[in-house]
Order: C-alpha cells, then sequence, then structure tokens
C-alpha cells in the first residue's frame, strides 16, 4: 500500500469514527434526558449529574479519537520502517509466509471488536465506578490466556500434519518459512475450519453463568488462538508477553477505560505483540487501570492470571524434558540378547545399556515362527524376559520407543 493510499484509509476510518461518535453523544444525552424528565420536579444534584454524565461521555468519545488518530500514526511509522526494512524476496515460499503485517491485521480486527463490546458493558449506573467492566474484563483476560496455551497445541498439531504430508523435519529457516507458507495455504483452501474442530474439545469457562458475554468470549478464544498460532510462524517472529507493570505506562500500554494521571495497573487483558524492535498497531498491552475513585480487584487477579501459563509452561518444561530422555535413548540405545534353558523351556532375556522410565512408552516386539506351519506370530511385551514355545522359534525383533521403531534386528537362534 502506497503513502497516499494509506493516508486515505485513515482519514476514512477517521470520518467513520467521528460519525461513530456522534451517534454516541446523541444517544447518552436523548437516554439520559429520558431518565431526566421521569425525576421531575428536578433537583439541583440531578441537573449536576446529568451534567457531569455528559460531559464525561464526550470526554470519553474524544479520547477514542485522540487513541485512533495516535494508533494510526503509529501504523504509518511501523509501515515506514517495515518497508526500509524489507529484503529482496527470492521465492514464492518466502512470499507467502505469514508476517507481522498479517498478524497485525487480524490484531486490529480483533482488538476493534473487543473495544466495542467492552463499552458494552460500561454501566454509568453504579456505585463503585467500572464495577460491571471489570468483571468482563477479566473473563476475557482468562480467555486470552488460554487461548495461548491452546495455540501451542494447534501449532503441534499442524506441524506433524506438515511433517507427514511433507515426509520433511522443520529443523531450519527454511523449512520453517515453507511450513509457514503452507499453512496459509492450507487455511486458504480450509479456513479455520479444523482449527475450531480440535477448539470445540476445549471449554475455556469455568462455569455457565455468564450467558450475555459467553458467545462473544467463545469467538474471541477462537480468534485469539489462532492469531498466536500465527505469531509463532511468522516471519520475522512475532513475540507475545503478558508481562504486567504496577504504572500505567503508554509508551507499553493501551488503557481505554480511564483517564488521567496515576493510574496503577490492575491486571493485563490482552499481551503485547512485539516484532521488528516495535509494537505492532494495537500491539500494546491492553490493560485495566484503577484509581483511588475507581473498582479494582482487591485479590491478586494477575497472580491467579498468570498461574494458567505457569502450569502450562510446567507441563511444556516436563515434555521438554521427556523429549531429551527420548533423545538420548534414540541415539545411545543398544540392546543384546542372552538365551537360557529351565525345566526344558526356553527363554530369551533383552538386555539394554540404558534405564528406561516408567513415563515413555516402549515395547520389544518379538516375530515368533511357528516350525510346523511356517505361520509368523508376533508377541509385544515390556517385559525384557519372555519364555519361547518348543513350536516356535525367534524370527526377528523390533524395538519401539513412543510408537517410533528404533531398533529393527535379526536375532541369532
Amino acid at each position: 500500500m502506497n503513502k497516499i493510499e494509506n493516508e486515505n484509509n485513515i482519514l476514512k476510518g477517521q470520518n467513520e469514527l467521528i460519525n461513530q461518535i456522534k451517534i454516541n453523544i446523541i444517544d447518552t444525552i436523548n437516554n439520559s434526558c429520558f431518565k431526566l424528565t421521569k425525576s421531575i420536579p428536578l433537583k439541583k444534584e440531578d441537573v449536576e449529574q446529568w451534567k457531569n454524565l455528559i460531559l464525561n461521555n464526550i470526554n470519553k468519545e474524544i479520547d477514542k479519537l485522540i487513541e485512533f488518530i495516535l494508533t494510526n500514526n503509529e501504523k504509518a511509522k511501523i509501515d515506514e520502517i517495515n518497508n526500509k526494512k524489507e529484503n529482496k524476496i527470492e521465492n514464492e515460499i518466502e512470499l507467502y509466509t505469514f508476517t507481522p503485517k498479517d498478524i497485525q491485521e487480524e490484531n486490529k480486527e480483533i482488538t476493534r471488536n473487543f473495544q466495542n463490546e467492552t463499552y458494552n458493558n460500561i454501566n454509568v449506573n453504579e456505585k463503585i465506578e467500572n464495577e460491571k467492566v471489570a468483571l468482563f474484563l477479566k473473563e476475557a483476560a482468562k480467555i486470552s490466556r488460554i487461548s495461548y496455551i491452546e495455540s501451542t497445541k494447534i501449532f503441534k498439531i499442524m506441524k506433524q500434519k506438515f511433517c507427514d504430508v511433507k515426509m520433511k523435519k522443520i529443523d531450519n529457516e527454511s523449512s520453517g518459512k515453507e511450513f509457514s507458507s503452507w499453512v496459509k495455504i492450507f487455511e486458504k483452501e480450509n479456513k479455520t475450519k479444523e482449527y475450531k474442530n480440535i477448539l470445540n474439545q476445549v471449554n475455556p469457562f469455568e462455569k455457565d453463568d455468564n450467558k450475555k458475554n459467553k458467545q462473544y468470549l467463545l469467538e474471541l478464544f477462537y480468534d485469539l488462538t489462532i492469531m498466536y498460532f500465527h505469531c509463532k510462524i511468522s516471519f520475522p517472529l512475532v513475540e507475545i508477553n503478558f508481562k504486567k507493570e504496577d504504572n500505567f505506562d503508554s509508551d507499553k500500554m493501551i488503557d481505554f477505560i480511564n483517564r488521567g494521571k496515576n493510574r496503577k495497573v490492575n491486571f493485563v487483558i490482552l499481551p503485547s505483540l512485539f516484532s521488528n524492535g516495535i509494537y505492532l498497531q494495537n500491539g500494546k498491552s491492553w490493560v485495566f487501570t484503577f484509581t483511588k475513585k475507581t473498582f479494582k480487584f482487591e485479590d491478586s487477579i494477575q497472580d491467579n492470571l498468570n498461574k494458567l501459563l505457569k502450569q502450562d509452561n510446567l507441563k511444556q518444561d516436563n515434555l521438554k524434558k521427556d523429549n531429551l530422555v527420548l533423545e538420548n535413548l534414540k541415539n545411545n540405545l543398544k540392546i543384546k540378547f542372552n538365551y537360557e534353558k529351565k525345566n526344558n523351556e526356553k527363554y530369551v532375556i533383552v538386555l539394554t545399556n540404558l534405564e528406561i522410565p516408567e513415563n515413555i512408552q516402549y515395547k520389544f516386539i518379538f516375530y515368533l515362527r511357528n516350525k510346523e506351519n511356517n505361520k509368523i506370530i508376533s508377541l509385544k511385551t515390556k517385559k525384557n524376559r519372555i519364555k519361547i514355545d518348543k513350536n516356535y522359534e525367534i524370527k526377528d525383533f523390533k524395538f519401539k520407543l513412543e510408537n517410533e521403531t528404533i531398533i529393527f534386528s535379526p536375532i541369532n537362534k
């Protein structure tokens, strides 16, 4: 997109937002006037409250426009930097990979809808300001973390599918780009049906009591999971960060609920998206803040939210440990056999040079030939000592580790 087209799009977006702001202000005045007339005769306090409500709403709507202008100016800078950093593309695969710009477009759509849905959960008539919207944002924060966890599962499933189809591993940047390109083509042909089939097996809700927002939060779960998956296969990589800081910093965070100075961060709703040394548009951390007069969660909500990620990190660490054990076994395992006869019975004993952990799946597979009819049967076992019937002899042997054949060797009779 050239500079003129970019400026035209920004101008179009500003005009749309200005028209929406006008509608919002008119609706607020009409609704509040209707409520005000029900209180006739009016008290001075009623008029003062009505005036403050209108002024507060106008200020919030103006802030939206300012935020829009600032973020679009930032986008223009991002596009300019990305254009300068663009290298000559050598092949179609690199041309068709997921890029930070792709992620940025996804994120813009997600955050635009998220912002609109949040406004629907703001209640101007509540004892503590922002209490209702805080409950909604807390649920959205949980969804964003569950989405991040599930995106790893999508990544593993699609990676395995790619390896099976292409008969190759993803072990360098070139194969990584090929994988990214393959996913993009796969999604173009299949859309995201397969992802939703996988995600439908997950219930991201603890309770079914949030019926008003449940459908939206479910769509947010789908959209964020897919976007976070795309971040993992983007070139250059898009980094995802849920880290929280105590004090609000507009250079790193987005807060569209509260304004003013001395805001404290209660929790991170959506993580930051960072690539090429800069934040993507709308890619700063989306946070819920509080002041002395507004609502906040008293418990350590950020710690509770982080537990979701810590539990998943622990699973991932254990998986990595298991993978290291598997690699060690694959590279160093040796097997030999001893035979013994006892009470006219013949036994074979499998000896290994390494201890195989209980949590690792493995099995010895013996192929036994019937001496009378030459039929071959297989005997699968984890035991290292087996009895061989006198009518049978060992023909061949396999050792399987996590469903992968590691050793296949004939056995001396």
